[in-house]
């Protein structure tokens, strides 16, 4: 007959030689965010007159600009490329709806990136126009910080970048370009 303790030190074993695995599977999915020094010059009309500079908060993530999506919704805000979001909390998801005008909730573009974060992978589901899409995201305080390039490609606006100015471009008058 076995004794009633051996069940309970069995199941302490088990969990002893799985807490490497389950550390190690945590450990892969939150990673280092550090605040970004470029400039970033945004223009939404085609002749460019009215490109200006922006300091949203934005992290490097393994050496890729990532942006708060409602940030950059509201950048991108009356232009060609404009696009509107929504949270839905219950289901963790986002929608996200191409050439709709983005709805100010407040707080966009009015944080500052802290020097370093956490961030962790992104759980909720993503829809544009109602279908199903895989992006890159983040989590960093609570908010969904996207791959910048992934965005471009997804919603067409354009994304350049200059090496030597540090400088990220984007423009919502003209599509994205590889």
């Amino acid at each position: 007959m076995k004794k009633p303790y051996s069940a309970v030190l069995t199941l302490l074993l088990c969990l002893a030689l799985l807490a490497p695995t389950i550390a190690a599977a945590q450990a892969e999915e939150t990673c280092p965010a550090i605040a970004t020094n470029n400039a970033i010059v945004v223009s939404n009309s085609a002749d460019e007159p009215d490109a200006h500079l922006v300091r949203p908060a934005v992290y490097k993530i393994e050496g890729y600009n990532y942006f708060r999506l409602r940030d950059l919704a509201m950048l991108l805000r009356g232009s060609g490329k404009q696009f509107a979001v929504a949270y839905d909390a219950a289901s963790n998801s986002v929608s996200i709806s191409s050439g709709q005008p983005y709805t100010v909730v407040g707080g966009e573009l009015s944080g500052v990136a802290s020097e370093r974060a956490s961030a962790t992978r992104s759980g909720d589901a993503v829809s544009i126009d109602g279908e199903p899409v895989t992006l890159t995201a983040y989590k960093i305080d609570g908010a969904n910080y996207f791959r910048l390039r992934d965005l471009g490609r997804a919603l067409d606006f354009y994304v350049g970048y200059d090496d030597e100015m540090k400088t990220v471009f984007l423009s919502g008058a003209r599509g994205y370009q590889e």
